[in-house]
């Protein structure tokens, strides 16, 4: 069983905060008691994960020639799609919205 999130983040470092966990992948071992972590990579809380591009509120228009009449709107935030199995997704809770017409859904 799957459980879909919409998500929206005030921007990447806050998106990056709940999706991602740094986890140390070298070590200082000079006292093998207490090695000291010298080295981290970002790992990824969630499976499956989907960073949405801009979402437009108002596509632009166009006239006839493709000169733009007007610029697209765009809403402001960094938007993710995570899809669930089995995972915890209490975190996301606070981040959850509710599209009308999702820019972007799972297949």
């Amino acid at each position: 069983m799957f459980t879909d999130y919409y998500l929206k983040f005030a921007d990447e470092a806050e998106a990056d905060s709940v999706l991602y966990t740094e986890v140390p992948i070298e070590w200082d071992r000079t006292d093998p008691d207490n090695p000291v972590p010298t080295k981290w990579e970002r790992e990824q809380n969630y499976r499956n994960t989907d960073i949405l591009p801009k979402v437009v509120l108002t596509p632009a228009t166009f006239d006839d020639e493709g000169n733009e009449l007007t610029p697209a709107v765009y809403d402001e935030g960094y938007f993710v799609n995570v899809r669930l199995v089995g995972e915890d997704g209490s975190s996301l809770e606070p981040f959850k919205v509710y599209p009308e017409h999702p820019q972007r859904i799972w297949a």
